[in-house]
């Protein structure tokens, strides 16, 4: 009886170290990715809050209004895919990104085979913008190592992917012509 109690010991001392091995592996190998990450200046007047404001369209730097529909729109129309990207609703995609409480999402995925997705995340304040931009990143990140194991090419392409905050938005794409939809982006923002 005395054995057996020793191997069940022994079994569990063994699945216990495995799991702290490939917990201290994962923390060594956790890393930032060669991603494009921009940061665009934002509109810095005292009215700023007001801006924020459904009827009223978020400055930039340039004062210009951004119109987020039609970079949604541009983003899907001039860049090519590997598959037919679809929006999802809202409650699932906040349910995949931990976003600061007031922050509304955007995103339009392909099928589960294929990592093309685009993501625009609108903050209530610069300063949730900058959080949101590390949950961007961590998704990004985690959907990478997901991808990893079953389909490599569609993880590099995640680790090609572009995110640009700028002011309250986060913007991400995640295709194959990733320097053509940072220009679409870049350009929204100026």
């Amino acid at each position: 009886m005395k054995q057996f109690q020793f191997k069940r010991v022994g079994i569990l001392a063994g699945m216990a170290a495995f799991i702290l091995c490939v917990f201290i592996w994962g923390a060594l190998n956790w890393q930032r990715t060669s991603r494009t990450v921009i940061q665009i200046p934002d509109y810095q007047g005292s009215d700023y809050q007001n801006a924020q404001r459904e009827e009223e369209p978020q400055q930039t730097a340039s004062g210009k209004a951004v119109d987020i529909d039609q970079l949604t729109e541009d983003l899907l129309n001039d860049i090519e895919y590997d598959t037919e990207l679809e929006e999802m609703e809202e409650s699932v995609a906040t349910g995949m990104l931990e976003l600061q409480k007031k922050s509304e999402i955007t995103l339009y995925m392909g099928d589960g085979t294929c990592s093309d997705q685009i993501l625009i995340v609108t903050s209530d304040s610069e300063q949730a913008a900058e959080k949101d931009q590390k949950a961007v990143e961590q998704y990004l990140m985690e959907m990478k190592k997901s991808f990893e194991d079953y389909i490599p090419e569609q993880a590099a392409k995640i680790e090609d992917a572009v995110i640009i905050r700028c002011g309250c938005y986060v913007t991400a794409c995640v295709t194959e012509q990733a320097e053509d939809a940072k220009e679409i982006i870049v350009k929204a923002f100026k």
